[in-house]
């Protein structure tokens, strides 16, 4: 029997596909992990592996994590964990100038949890071509410290840059349904044949493409995660207090507020108003704030 490590770039119930240095083999779990939790193993995961005289290859063991990309139950107060990716460096969170249209709340929910992960996060703004105003869109989230690329894997536009955003580092790829993620890693990975899909004309929302997570490498040192859009988004689940830290650009201001425990909703003397109003930080994203504060304390009390 023979023993090698790897990183598992698939997922799907019991069977897993894990990336070793001699290729992709197919695994499952050893006896004694199947009655472990089950996100005892996850994509991105770097495990070991046992390779049995018969052929078998089941996972022994996963190595130590630096980071898990989590999601909670609503009103779970931390309880009902998912666990979604592993060892993960970056999101990038991908939305579409048009066609499914721009939706800055919808993109500002993706960030939020990012931040409540502690992980970095960058916006990219695809399909460019169908906007000339398409990076415009933009303006929030630089003003919030974001980096911003405008793409379009029709033309080519900014594919580079992106690129080079990714180079290197372990990236869930998220965002709305629709929006070409799915193209864009096809244009960025030679080779790569991910399914794409229209838009629904009646509803102009995407149809979901992708299954499940699944990793793919990226250059020499990186790999990107393709996850499905993630219709859900609303229901990750973000504690009250992870909403309140979850934008960055209110962290500069919100220390003059009057109250120490400004909410930035209605209270008097808001640093965080304040600015919103004298244009240095975004409207909109005040207003995904109140949202998911909302959103969040309502989940936080159900007996209300």
């Amino acid at each position: 029997m023979t023993r090698v490590e790897g990183v598992v770039v698939a997922r799907a119930g019991g069977a897993y596909r894990v990336r070793t240095d001699a290729g992709v083999r197919d695994a499952t779990l050893r006896g004694r992990m199947k009655q472990e939790d089950a996100d005892r193993v996850l994509v991105g995961d770097r495990v070991t592996l046992q390779l049995h005289d018969d052929g078998a290859i089941t996972i022994e063991d996963v190595l130590p994590r630096r980071s898990v990309l989590r999601r909670r139950n609503p009103g779970g107060r931390g309880r009902g964990v998912r666990h979604v990716a592993a060892n993960i460096d970056q999101l990038v969170v991908v939305g579409a100038a048009r066609d499914p249209v721009w939706d800055p709340q919808l993109i500002d929910r993706f960030t939020a949890v990012a931040e409540a992960n502690g992980l970095p996060v960058a916006v990219v703004i695809n399909k460019s071509d169908l906007d000339p105003d398409a990076g415009s869109m933009g303006t929030p989230y630089r003003a919030a410290g974001y980096p911003v690329l405008v793409t379009s894997a029709k033309t080519g536009e900014g594919l580079d840059a992106l690129q080079r955003q990714l180079e290197g580092h372990v990236t869930v790829f998220t965002g709305p349904t629709g929006v070409g993620k799915s193209s864009l890693l096809n244009a960025l990975v030679p080779g790569l044949t991910l399914r794409t899909g229209a838009v629904s004309r009646r509803a102009r929302a995407g149809r979901h493409t992708t299954v499940s997570a699944e990793m793919h490498p990226f250059g020499e040192d990186g790999y990107v995660v393709d996850t499905p859009g993630l219709r859900d988004i609303g229901l990750w689940g973000l504690e009250p207090l992870e909403v309140g830290q979850a934008f960055p650009e209110f962290q500069r201001v919100r220390g003059h507020c009057r109250f120490d425990n400004c909410r930035h909703v209605a209270e008097p003397g808001c640093a965080v108003v304040e600015a919103a109003v004298a244009g240095e930080i975004a409207a909109s994203r005040l207003e995904s704030y109140r949202r998911l504060l909302a959103e969040a304390e309502r989940a936080a009390r159900p007996w209300a």
